[in-house]
């Protein structure tokens, strides 16, 4: 009687242990359209549903903050972006965050040689006229256009945190580098909220917490970038990742044919003509900021110039398959 009395009471504070020892959190996933027509999704690890309901109504806030702030679209009122641009050749003072973003372009232009360059719009306008009319755009107008381009325009005053443009006519277009950086800034929030496990995905761009729990991280799959295995079998990317970042893309989707030339979506900046090598990159790093710029320069250097790039950004290394016609 003793014996199983004992037992009882055993099992008893047992369940009792178990209902007050620490819960794994759970699982949560948020999505939200911004950066113009862009889904972002966090997903997270949180104790409960209301702390992770909280946690990505202030991530999709920040999102939303600081995309206005580089919206190259908005022009009544300016963006604190298009306020550089419409005040040139003034001193704009900017917001810290963008100010980051700018002096970051400038150091990927350097970095690139070119290839990665903000003051590219007048291009990218063209090739859109270019592939709603199917038709390569006139020499004078690019002639025209490359008058505007030139990253070395920008100036960057960090003391005073202004910026400016030094020619008139100039604007500037950080879409190959926000949604990366923006990705920092929100595993950042989510890190001060107590959310340490998460990731956040905009387009092809990834920015990751903590592995999930259990995990070496979040498993990453590149459907078209495909890599040869020991027995030079090809199979597609795949990696996990944590505390880091990875960027990804490509010209598998949007591009135009003219002449029997296919062109990508993503314009050299040197030449102003869209590029015609099919390619899908994908970098990894320490941060979107970074990852961000150096994947589209993937689609644009040639490999051994782009392999030097990302040398010079500790931390990065990449992946490049060229998509056969």
């Amino acid at each position: 009687m003793i014996a199983r009395l004992l037992t009882a009471v055993a099992l008893i504070l047992g369940q009792g242990l178990r209902a007050n020892a620490p819960q794994e959190p759970s699982k949560f996933t948020f999505e939200q359209v911004h950066f113009g027509n862009i889904p972002v999704e966090l997903s997270l690890y949180a104790d409960s549903a209301e702390q992770a309901a909280t946690a990505a109504e202030a991530a999709f806030a920040r999102v939303a903050e600081l995309s206005a702030m580089m919206n190259d679209y908005a022009y009544e009122p300016p963006s604190p972006l298009n306020l550089v641009a419409a005040r040139a050749p003034e001193p704009v003072e900017v917001p810290t965050e963008l100010l980051r973003a700018l002096r970051r372009s400038v150091e990927m232009h350097a970095i690139t040689n070119g290839a990665f360059d903000i003051t590219a719009k007048p291009f990218v306008q063209l090739w859109r006229t270019s592939r709603r009319i199917g038709a390569l755009p006139p020499e004078h107008r690019l002639q025209n256009a490359r008058r505007y381009v030139n990253a070395k325009a920008l100036v960057i005053d960090d003391n005073k945190s202004t910026a400016a443009l030094r020619t008139q006519g100039m604007w500037l277009d950080l879409g190959g580098l926000a949604k990366g950086m923006i990705g920092d800034e929100i595993v950042r929030l989510l890190h001060k909220r107590g959310i340490t496990r998460c990731r956040y995905r905009a387009g092809g761009d990834m920015v990751f917490g903590d592995a999930p729990p259990g995990q070496d991280g979040w498993r990453v799959t590149v459907p078209d970038l495909l890599i040869k295995t020991e027995d030079g079998r090809p199979q597609p990317l795949s990696f996990t990742a944590a505390n880091s970042a990875a960027s990804v893309s490509g010209d598998i989707y949007r591009y135009v044919e003219i002449d029997g030339v296919r062109y990508a979506h993503v314009i050299d900046p040197r030449s102003g003509l869209g590029v015609t090598d099919r390619r899908v990159s994908c970098v990894r790093g320490k941060r979107g900021i970074d990852t961000d710029p150096l994947a589209t320069a993937g689609l644009i250097l040639d490999e051994k110039a782009w392999r030097l790039a990302l040398a010079q950004v500790p931390g990065c290394r990449g992946n490049l398959a060229y998509i056969k016609r």
